[in-house]
């Protein structure tokens, strides 16, 4: 889903491609799996900055949020 708009961000790096971050295999592989080929806006920017990070992240609903810190969850624990 590509939602048009204004994206106001303090956070500058963006990673604009699953394979790039550093997800294990299988995440990697259960992503694909659901169809997911290119991570959201709100992915793009908070996975990296989350990792290690204090965050907050405001998105529409439907966005890929609640994925967001999925991914980051099964890769930490």
């Amino acid at each position: 889903m590509e939602l048009e708009g204004i994206i106001d961000s303090n956070w500058n790096e963006i990673i604009n491609s699953f394979d790039d971050m550093s997800f294990s295999e299988s995440l990697l592989h259960g992503i694909s799996a659901y169809g997911f080929e290119k991570p959201s806006a709100i992915q793009e920017r908070a996975i990296l900055c989350i990792s290690g990070y204090d965050e907050t992240a405001q998105a529409q609903s439907g966005t890929g949020k609640t994925a967001t810190f999925f991914y980051i969850d099964s890769e930490t624990h």
